[in-house]
């Protein structure tokens, strides 16, 4: 839009009164001199105000890095489960342009607990791996967790150890292959390997038959009472990909039937409780937009929010392989597995792979921060 300083500045002159030495009735004029005053103040004001509106923020350099504003953020919501609207929402901040927090290394899982942040990631082959830092940006080298799935996620029970879900390929009775839910219980926050584990609880939520139909992506997993172990697992399920929910007993162990599907398209699911709800950072399963790209890798970042965690609302995008190659400064044609860390002011310090495949030998780990 463009900057309609003159025209205002026109608008202005024509409303000004015309200067007289006496009103209709021929009484001296006695507040022409508080009137120039008054005028000159509406119009610089006016003018100040205008040229506030013709200053781009867009692409600024901030103390916190390079911040690119996401634009009107009204008219975003869509109540629908259809997660594939492309307004983008919030703004966003690339503290560290140019730079990776890992490179070799994808799958993405960040965890805070005792001023610590614990970044665990696939690195390739080697398995899983965890690196710490003290500020969320700077990392050690990784270090093996003793386990050699990536897919997995886990929650703080009230007596100070974990429950760990992950996923893993099972064989049928009719010798076709299906993917389940397992957990575990552990108390080392670097050691999951199953020799360090307090218990080992098998199959939890199964993927066979309806919504899943055999597949279950990475989990993620939130608390639903403070008072017993019972959580929600949510799964990228079925192909093409879509989130579903189970919910389970108090135990955190047994589940029911799925809740369904919750968000269409939506793959790389991370659902959060934040204390009036949900909130889940996402990719899109949308290869009909990307069809140049086999395997198919995803393109956005998007958010949604629900109040029960099971009915969801579509706020937007955050990011997308345009905006984060520009605010970054590097090449990136992969947004994938996005997992977040809630900061102090609200803003959100957002991790992402940039490859989406285990062989892919350019991946590596970036970060950006979003502020709804």
């Amino acid at each position: 839009m463009g900057c309609r300083l003159k025209q205002k500045i026109l608008k202005i002159t024509s409303w000004m009164p015309q200067r007289t030495n006496h009103e209709p009735n021929g009484v001296p004029l006695v507040r022409t001199s508080m009137q120039r005053p008054c005028v000159l103040l509406i119009c610089l004001l006016m003018i100040t105000t205008t040229l506030a509106g013709c200053i781009d923020d867009k692409g600024r350099i901030d103390g916190g890095g390079i911040v690119i504003d996401d634009g009107d953020d009204s008219g975003n919501q869509t109540n629908t489960n259809n997660s594939t609207t492309e307004e983008f929402v919030g703004s966003v901040i690339f503290e560290t342009p140019g730079e990776a927090v890992h490179t070799g290394v994808s799958v993405p899982f960040i965890y805070y607990e005792d001023s610590i942040f614990y970044l665990y990631m696939c690195n390739g082959t080697e398995g899983h791996h965890y690196s710490t830092s003290t500020d969320g940006l700077n990392y050690t080298s990784p270090q093996k967790t003793g386990i050699g799935g990536c897919g997995l996620n886990f929650v703080k029970l009230n007596d100070g150890t974990y429950r760990l879900y992950s996923t893993t390929k099972v064989t049928l009775e009719n010798g076709t292959q299906s993917i389940n839910s397992t957990s575990a219980v552990f108390t080392n926050l670097t050691d999951f390997a199953p020799t360090n584990r307090v218990d080992d609880d098998g199959t939890n939520a199964q993927s066979t038959g309806e919504p899943c139909n055999d597949f279950m992506g990475t989990p993620s997993v939130v608390r639903l009472n403070e008072s017993d172990d019972s959580v929600r697992l949510y799964f990228s399920c079925s192909e093409p990909s879509h989130m579903a929910g189970f919910t389970s007993a108090t135990d955190g162990i047994n589940f029911a039937d799925s809740d369904g599907i919750l968000l269409n398209q939506a793959i790389d699911i991370e659902v959060h409780d934040i204390g009036d709800g949900y909130r889940v950072f996402y990719t899109l399963m949308n290869p009909d937009v990307h069809p140049e790209l086999t395997p198919f890798h995803p393109q956005e970042i998007m958010t949604a929010v629900s109040d029960d965690g099971l009915n969801w609302v579509v706020e937007g995008m955050v990011a997308n392989v345009s905006t984060v190659a520009e605010g970054m400064g590097v090449e990136i044609d992969v947004l994938a597995d996005p997992s977040a860390i809630q900061l102090d002011d609200g803003s959100w310090r957002i991790f992402f792979g940039s490859a989406s495949e285990k062989t892919d030998d350019h991946g590596g780990i970036y970060s950006l921060r979003w502020t709804p």
